[in-house]
């Protein structure tokens, strides 16, 4: 088992192992990536949930959290992995109170026990697509402009 939690902490992308629990999905483990995207420490992140470490950008339209909580909540009850091609959302620039505009996609796995076959815990992994959401974006204009 050593050797797995080396591979998950040395991965590029942000990741966190989620444990459900009473209808919430606290975070049992993060990656280094994560520490570093989200400028948080272990002491800031275990044992939390998600919304209450994350805050939603209040300009954003549409409750992202929402989206996370309930493809977390089918791959609970399913047992198979998610993911989310594209979801916005922006993270907050410590010590400005502002959000950066931020997509990910998103990629829920199920950690299962052997003996029970029961989700024990869930693999959270964020790949930032911010790049290529903003080019995507940006392509219609450039048509129109070129047109």
């Amino acid at each position: 088992m050593k050797d797995y939690k080396n591979i998950f902490k040395i991965l590029p992308m942000p990741c966190l192992l989620l444990e459900p629990k009473d209808g919430y999905f606290f975070i049992k483990d993060a990656n280094e990536s994560c520490f570093k995207v989200t400028e948080k420490t272990k002491e800031e992140l275990f044992g939390m949930i998600i919304p209450d470490v994350f805050p939603e950008n209040p300009e954003q339209l549409g409750c992202n959290w929402k989206a996370i909580h309930n493809s977390l909540n089918r791959v609970l009850t399913s047992g198979k992995p998610e993911r989310i091609d594209k979801l916005r959302y922006d993270l907050l620039i410590p010590g400005l109170n502002e959000f950066e505009e931020r997509y990910w996609q998103v990629e829920n796995i199920p950690l299962i026990d052997e003996i029970t076959g029961i989700v024990n815990h869930i693999l959270f992994i964020a790949l930032d697509i911010t790049s290529e959401a903003l080019e995507q974006g940006k392509s219609p204009e450039l048509k129109e402009e070129l047109a």
